[in-house]
Order: C-alpha cells, then sequence, then structure tokens
C-alpha cells in the first residue's frame, strides 16, 4: 500500500506543475490575492470602531477584516476540492480505477485535497501578509507562530471535512442546498465579516460547529491581541476536537461509500 505521505507528496506536486504552468494566469491570481485585501480597507470608514473595541477588545477593524476574509482562501478547497476532483474522475473515467486500486480512499482523498490546502496558501499569504501589516503594534514573533499553528490545524480540520463533501457529491450527486448553506456559514457564521459575539446565540452554536471559528479568533487573539470569543484552553481543545470529530466522520462517510460501491457498482455514481 503507497504510503500516505508520498500519496501527498505526489498531490502537491502535479498541483503545482499545474499552478505554475500558467504563469501569467498565477501572477494574476497573486496579484488580485494582495489588491483584495488593500480593497478591504474601503470597509474601514463604514464600520464602528468603538462598537468593535467594546466586542473583542481592539479598534483595529482594517487588520480584523482582512485576516478573517484570508481564509477564504480555504473555503473552496473545503467546499469543491475534492468534489470537482472526484467530477473530473467521473468524465474520465478513472473513478474506477479509484476504487479498485489497493490503497485507502481516504488518504487519497485527504492527501489531494491537503495538496489544494498547500496550493490555496499560496494565495492566502499575500492577504495575510497585509493583514500583518497593520498589526506592527502588537504582532509579536510567539504570536504569530501560535496563530500560524491554529490556522494549520483548523485546516486540517477542513480537509476533513473536504472528505465528507466529496462523499456526498458520490452518493448523493445533488447537494447544491448543503453547499450553499456551508458556503454562507463560512463567510457569516464564522466571525469573518463581524465579531463573532454579535451574532444571535442560534447562529453562535452553528458557528461553534466549524473549525475556521476558532482558528480565525485564535489567529486575531495572537496576532491582534483581541479578545477570545472563551478562554484560549478551551479553544484549542474544540479544535483539536472538531479536528478528530470531523477526521472520524470523514472516514465513516468514505467507508460508506465504499461499502455501497462494492455492493451497487460505480454505476450508480
Amino acid at each position: 500500500m503507497p504510503n500516505p505521505l508520498r500519496l501527498f507528496y505526489m498531490a502537491v506536486w502535479r498541483n503545482l506543475l499545474t499552478l505554475t504552468r500558467y504563469k501569467a494566469n498565477f501572477i494574476f491570481e497573486i496579484l488580485t490575492s494582495a489588491l483584495f485585501g488593500f480593497g478591504m480597507l474601503i470597509l474601514a470608514v463604514a464600520f464602528d470602531t468603538n462598537l468593535l473595541g467594546n466586542t473583542v477588545g481592539s479598534t483595529n477593524y482594517v487588520a480584523f477584516i482582512i485576516l478573517g476574509i484570508s481564509y477564504q482562501s480555504w473555503q473552496g478547497t473545503a467546499l469543491w476540492g475534492a468534489a470537482n476532483m472526484f467530477r473530473g474522475e467521473l468524465s474520465t473515467g478513472q473513478i474506477d480505477y479509484t476504487f479498485t486500486c489497493p490503497f485507502s480512499r481516504y488518504f487519497y482523498i485527504v492527501s489531494n485535497i491537503a495538496a489544494s490546502s498547500v496550493q490555496s496558501t499560496v494565495f492566502f499569504l499575500p492577504m495575510f501578509c497585509v493583514g500583518l501589516y497593520f498589526t506592527m503594534e502588537t504582532l509579536t514573533p510567539l504570536g504569530l507562530l501560535l496563530g500560524l499553528a491554529a490556522t494549520i490545524v483548523s485546516v486540517a480540520a477542513l480537509a476533513q471535512l473536504g472528505a465528507i463533501f466529496a462523499s456526498l457529491v458520490l452518493r448523493y450527486r445533488e447537494v447544491t442546498a448543503i453547499f450553499g448553506f456551508f458556503n454562507f456559514a463560512f463567510q457569516m457564521l464564522t466571525g469573518m465579516f463581524v465579531p463573532f459575539q454579535l451574532l444571535p446565540l442560534p447562529l453562535q452554536i452553528i458557528g461553534y460547529c466549524l473549525p475556521i471559528t476558532f482558528g480565525m479568533d485564535l489567529m486575531r487573539h495572537y496576532v491582534m491581541e483581541t479578545i477570545p470569543i472563551m478562554p484560549i484552553t478551551y479553544e484549542w481543545t474544540a479544535l483539536f476536537i472538531e479536528l478528530a470529530a470531523l477526521a472520524l466522520i470523514a472516514k465513516l462517510a468514505v467507508l460508506y461509500l465504499e461499502k455501497t460501491a462494492k455492493e451497487q457498482g460505480l454505476h450508480y455514481l
């Protein structure tokens, strides 16, 4: 059985070759990401900084929103990365090969999602650096390290979520409404645009179930010295619990998909 790390390496290498093949498109993707971060400055004049200060302990709305929106780089990876990969395999007939080769389908899916996350990080960095520029007064090396650590854990949890979505696509095909909900949830219920504390309690409960809520909040806390939505220890604990829970659900979802494929054949896809 191939080593999962080798599968990951091969997927990353393939994606990087594809990404850099079209150099003009690659350069403009980087520029767009950076310019979008600067464009967020326009929103600063329309936000009540006093409300922000009372809620999160910082009036630096520019850094707040840019650091939050930088997470959108991975949103598509979780929602569409593996799903689009399988759609491509369905159209080329490779799906039969994928489900008959002697390697773990779970590691195959997660490795490809992780590779897509590495690719998305290329577009995360410019906007993230723009946000860091506006946090010079509060930024410390340790804070940056811890913030990036929280980000990595939350992205790892997103990869598990991507495996679940991929299984849904293969099993049920039409899951547009589910994807639409999570697309909205990622943007509006995680504190990406507005402080999480301002959301009504029912929406906060949904937001707590999304791993980037804690990853984003911890990153802002360490980089901007904001007030966290709960004690730091609890946030880290919740983040790792979500990672483990989503990994288990993803594994079970893929196993169910494999079982269905063996019983019914792949024609049902």
